[in-house]
């Protein structure tokens, strides 16, 4: 890492990491291998997320969006790369889950990599809002995870699957990128209200909110 780079973020940044201290510096090295290899790395990290495994997509988004800010990188570039990368993982996800069914999520399970609850959980509210969940979807960490899951195994279009998927995740790349671009100075604090329980209610309450509005807005347009 060079003299001007800032220090990649702490692995306290991901919830109940600090009573393992093994994950704690599994994390710590992960995100300091992501920060080193440039461009690259955030499209690496946002497949991981996008595939629905246990990684810190939000905490690598907001630190690039603070080297963007010290201009290590291009604020444009980091969205662009967490777009592509996140979509990328998703669209595998989708894909797998499409081809090889409800296997696919029951080894998931198995290896705790996705809880059950959040898989119950994101089934009913695609049942009920459709594809428009997956917008606000976006910004709910354990709907996020599932969500492409899901989406395949109910059988989901492949388009209108893309379409929400691109633009839930287009708002939430810029969101956390930019989160971190004006406010890195109080990154730790900023992750750390995140991924509190305030934000979750916060977060659930804003996604049948956005949801209802899209649907009522179609609603009305037809």
């Amino acid at each position: 890492m060079t003299k001007d780079q800032p220090a990649p973020p702490a692995a306290a940044h991901t919830p109940n990491l600090e009573s393992d201290p093994v994950m704690l510096a599994w994390f710590s090295h992960v995100l300091e291998g992501v920060f080193r290899i440039g461009y690259p790395g955030i499209v690496l990290a946002l497949i991981i997320e996008g595939l629905g495994l246990p990684f810190p997509g939000d905490a690598v988004m907001a630190f690039y969006g603070f080297a963007a800010a010290d201009a290590n990188f291009r604020l444009d570039g980091v969205i662009a790369c967490s777009f592509i990368g996140y979509m990328f993982g998703s669209v595998m996800a989708y894909a797998a889950s499409r081809r090889f069914g409800r296997g696919v999520l029951d080894r998931l399970t198995r290896l705790r990599w996705v809880s059950f609850g959040s898989l119950m959980r994101t089934s009913r509210l695609i049942d009920r809002f459709g594809p428009l969940l997956l917008v606000p979807g976006r910004f709910l960490p354990g709907v996020r995870s599932v969500s492409p899951y899901v989406a395949g195994i109910g059988g989901m279009e492949l388009e209108p699957f893309m379409f929400y998927t691109g633009l839930g995740a287009a708002l939430w790349c810029t969101a956390w990128v930019c989160v971190g671009y004006w406010f890195g100075e109080h990154l730790d604090w900023i992750l750390h209200i995140a991924q509190s329980s305030l934000a979750y209610v916060t977060g659930c309450a804003l996604a049948i909110g956005a949801a209802y509005w899209l649907w009522h807005r179609r609603t009305m347009k037809s």
